[in-house]
């Protein structure tokens, strides 16, 4: 059973990119600016994704605007916020506090008719069980995960009702103040083992959502035919499953990788060495992206128009063990298993979207 949701999206998205609800107006591949005759609601969903960009880099202006404030309170009431982020915060690694009006909104319905992002179920998942999904590819930014698993935009509450998924991302997110109470109200946590294991233990139905491939994976993220998935060494999932008896659900988007174009750097080359040493400092990787800009299509940093299509796959169902019992040849058979899965999900439905020539291939995290 395959489940599509708001498939009519396609034609305004053939509609957008040619300008002009005329078929004849050229399309905009030959363009530089954008139309003036760009209907609203299109717009309504441009503004969407410009100030999901700016939203982390405005809280972080706001944050300095407080601090050097000619008001001392605001100083001091920064300080103290601050402090408490530091010292004695712990929502991101224990379940957060996501409010479902938030993730309901409208706004984050224009976000998703954007690109736009297409949710396909594949099976029913009965509640009775926690559950990891792993999402892939990553691609830049992972857009497809955050509208499908962060919001209510494609209906994942519809599909898989008393599945409480949480999105994670890694906890660098979270120390910008302000910008991580947004992100906890959207039912994000920190992508650490600790939240891992809170939120599977909470009981059935909770679950978690990881983008398996990581940053790292980002600096692969290329339009091509050839998916490279940075998944082969790659078995702590596999653990945290195995200790709460959390089903595998393989994820794949279709699309996820056409959102921007990358400056070239294959694994080897110069970029990619010192893509690698900053990576390893920072703990998050630097792609040399571009996509489109707000009122032209030839550069900027939002993802240009392109449908992203998310299968949800068929559950692997993994028996829980106490932590003695877990051998690593246990873990390797049920990674092969999530990869096999993985592999016959994405030829399931390749083809559906002009990929019948296109392969997924499992590397290794990359040295340099």
């Amino acid at each position: 059973m395959t489940t599509q949701v708001k498939p009519s999206l396609v034609t305004d998205e053939v509609n957008e990119l040619k300008g002009s609800s005329n078929p004849s107006t050229s399309s905009s591949n030959d363009r530089i600016f954008a139309p003036l005759n760009i209907p609203w609601y299109r717009r309504c969903q441009t503004l969407t994704l410009v100030i999901w960009w700016l939203s982390p880099w405005y809280c972080l202006y706001l944050t300095i605007q407080l601090l050097f404030f000619d008001r001392w309170y605001s100083t001091i009431c920064i300080l103290l916020y601050m402090a408490w982020m530091y010292l004695f915060r712990t929502f991101p690694k224990t379940g957060g506090h996501r409010q479902q009006w938030l993730r309901k909104l409208i706004w984050w319905e224009w976000f998703s008719d954007y690109f736009p992002i297409h949710l396909h179920k594949t099976c029913d998942l009965p509640p009775d069980r926690p559950y990891i999904f792993g999402y892939h590819p990553h691609g830049i930014i992972a857009l497809g995960a955050f509208g499908n698993f962060a919001t209510e935009a494609t209906g994942f509450e519809k599909f898989f009702p008393g599945i409480n998924a949480r999105f994670l991302v890694l906890n660098s997110n979270f120390q910008i103040p302000f910008y991580d109470l947004f992100l906890t109200m959207m039912g994000v946590c920190d992508a650490s083992k600790e939240s891992c294991n809170y939120i599977l233990k909470q009981g059935k139905g909770n679950s978690i959502v990881l983008v398996l491939g990581g940053s790292k994976e980002a600096l692969d993220a290329h339009p091509s035919s050839k998916y490279l998935l940075t998944l082969k060494n790659r078995k702590g999932f596999v653990k945290v499953a195995l200790t709460n008896g959390a089903s595998l659900v393989p994820v794949f988007s279709f699309g996820e990788n056409d959102l921007y174009d990358q400056v070239s750097n294959p694994r080897g080359s110069k970029l990619r060495s010192l893509q690698m040493s900053l990576q390893k400092m920072m703990g998050y990787s630097l792609p040399l992206f571009h996509g489109r800009g707000i009122f032209q299509y030839k550069i900027g940093l939002l993802p240009n128009r392109h449908p992203i299509n998310t299968y949800v796959g068929e559950p692997i169902e993994v028996p829980k063990l106490a932590p003695e019992l877990i051998t690593s040849q246990l873990i390797d058979e049920y990674h092969t298993k999530y990869m096999n899965a993985l592999t016959h999900l994405f030829d399931t439905h390749k083809a559906k979207h002009g990929d019948v020539n296109s392969s997924i291939v499992f590397v290794d995290d990359p040295s340099r």
